[in-house]
């Protein structure tokens, strides 16, 4: 019966279409492939995908994209083309090109990538939050406000606050410290530092950090591992077999901002009532709503709450993580880490700022770590106009990815880059690093707002368990990196924990 209602014509039309349509679009491709093709870059691997085999096969392989750009990087130079289907991406991994693209150059934030971040799964997500938002003028708004709560004098007064969560984080570990207890550390750090980043920013308390996560958490946790997902694959959602995940997830991300939304309404109620006021980062948004309120919506406000709770939580626990990994692995660096906070901290209960500037090995422990594993790995541009980068012409709207990872690894620019030598960063040595060899926090005018807080976190909670625990990798756990748009250990940074025997007082006598 089908068949008696499809003529010849119209399966003769219907084919000349699907031709007319290819043909159409390998035209469009093509055109799109001849404005780069003068750059250095690999052969496409296929007409269709692009790079997108070559790069599959990498990850596949338990490699990250950026090692694949820094692999190309040694046969093609700093400024390469990559091909992913339709659209052809700019790779940036060089320290002068770092600075030519985000610091001297006026490119927008690309479109391409970061309006994936403005809603996930039909549900408002990021919004205009500051990480998001492309409008020049909207996002110097909001962050010329908000630099004054992250500068180093106003962050002092949170110093009892990072001590008393890195004191509640050592008791917790006291429990597990018998030498025998593999101890997940990844998953454990990430518990605390959500817990202070919610109370020191927000005046939410999450609960106590050995108990069940917090609801807030929850959503928190599952809404980025589905961010995750939507990024590392661009048409998961057009798979019906996805969809009711996609429905579970736009249900978390609604009420994740439900969950911020009432935070706000009740502080908004406590002003009114005339309550004293912590000087939190969610009064500094209350008091540009105040300014701005036409602009400044509810809606903006939840955006920028939730933006700060991902972006501060995940960042500092992956650092301390690989931290962890990278001295179990390197003993003498361990060792002289352990022998300067023994000698300058000793038992101190309360670490200040002042203490950690006598702490000048463990800054180069940090910078070191940030080196190898940076917080932000890589960041995204758009040409604003046609232009010269690197000595070559690109036009407008080209998407750059600039490598932080891959400039940070470059033999061209690093000795032995491979290695864990935390003496480079030695201030006294003669050879000097330059300001964007290593650039962990992104460059220029969008360099990470939560620099300074991030580094006073994990430079006291470090400390604190260098302090208190021997600590020693469970044997035979995974080695490499996991790519969750931020990189994090592939084991877990599963650590054996015993109790320091002795530690050494500021006045250098032995205490049991």
């Amino acid at each position: 019966m089908v068949g008696q209602w499809i003529s010849p014509e119209f399966l003769g039309v219907l084919g000349a279409t699907v031709v007319c349509v290819i043909f159409t679009l390998a035209w469009y491709l093509h055109q799109q492939h001849l404005k780069y093709d003068h750059l250095p870059g690999p052969p496409r691997d296929s007409f269709w995908s692009g790079h997108l085999p070559s790069i599959q096969k990498v990850i596949s392989n338990g490699g990250i994209f950026d090692d694949y750009i820094l692999e190309l990087t040694k046969t093609y130079g700093p400024i390469l083309r990559l091909c992913m289907f339709h659209q052809t991406f700019v790779m940036i991994a060089d320290p002068e090109l770092v600075k030519e693209v985000l610091v001297t150059g006026t490119h927008p934030k690309s479109k391409t990538i970061y309006s994936n971040s403005t809603h996930l799964f039909g549900a408002r997500y990021l919004g205009r939050g500051i990480e998001s938002e492309r409008d020049q003028k909207f996002w110097i708004i909001q962050r010329m406000h908000m630099d004054h709560w992250f500068k180093p004098n106003h962050l002092r007064h949170f110093t009892a606050d990072f001590n008393e969560f890195a004191d509640s984080f050592v008791r917790q570990m006291e429990q597990y410290a018998d030498g025998k207890t593999h101890v997940p550390m990844e998953t454990l750090l990430h518990k605390v530092t959500l817990h202070l980043l919610s109370k020191v920013a927000f005046n939410f308390d999450l609960g106590k950090i050995d108990e069940r996560s917090h609801p807030f958490a929850f959503y928190l946790e599952f809404a980025l591992s589905a961010f995750i997902k939507k990024v590392l694959n661009p048409f998961f959602a057009m798979n019906p077999l996805n969809w009711k995940y996609c429905i579970e997830v736009r249900n978390a991300v609604k009420q994740l901002r439900l969950n911020a939304q009432e935070q706000i309404d009740e502080r908004k109620k406590s002003k009114l009532r005339g309550d004293y006021m912590p000087s939190d980062l969610l009064e500094s948004f209350l008091e540009l709503q105040e300014k701005r309120p036409s602009e400044i919506t509810d809606d903006v406000l939840v955006d920028n709450f939730v933006t700060f709770y991902i972006a501060g939580e995940d960042t500092t626990a992956n650092t301390l993580s690989f931290m962890i990994t990278l001295l179990a692995q390197n003993p003498e660096s361990y060792k002289k880490l352990q022998e300067e906070i023994d000698s300058n901290v000793a038992s101190l209960s309360v670490l200040t700022t002042a203490d950690l500037d006598d702490l000048p090995y463990l800054d180069m422990v940090v910078k070191e770590t940030l080196r190898l594993f940076p917080v932000i790995k890589q960041t995204f541009r758009e040409t604003g106009r046609d232009c010269n980068i690197g000595g070559y012409k690109l036009p407008i709207k080209t998407d750059l990815v600039v490598s932080f990872y891959a400039t940070s690894r470059s033999p061209k620019t690093w000795t032995d880059p491979e290695l864990f030598i935390p003496e480079r960063f030695d201030p006294k040595r003669n050879e000097k690093i330059g300001s964007y060899m290593s650039t962990p926090f992104s460059a220029g005018p969008h360099t990470c707002i939560g620099k300074k807080f991030a580094l006073i976190e994990t430079k006291i909670l470090m400390a604190k368990m260098v302090q208190n625990f021997d600590f020693e990798l469970v044997p035979n756990q995974p080695m490499g990196v996991i790519d969750k748009t931020m990189l994090h250990p592939a084991g877990g940074a599963m650590c054996l924990l015993r109790p320091r025997k002795e530690t050494q007082c500021k006045t250098g006598a032995t205490t049991q």
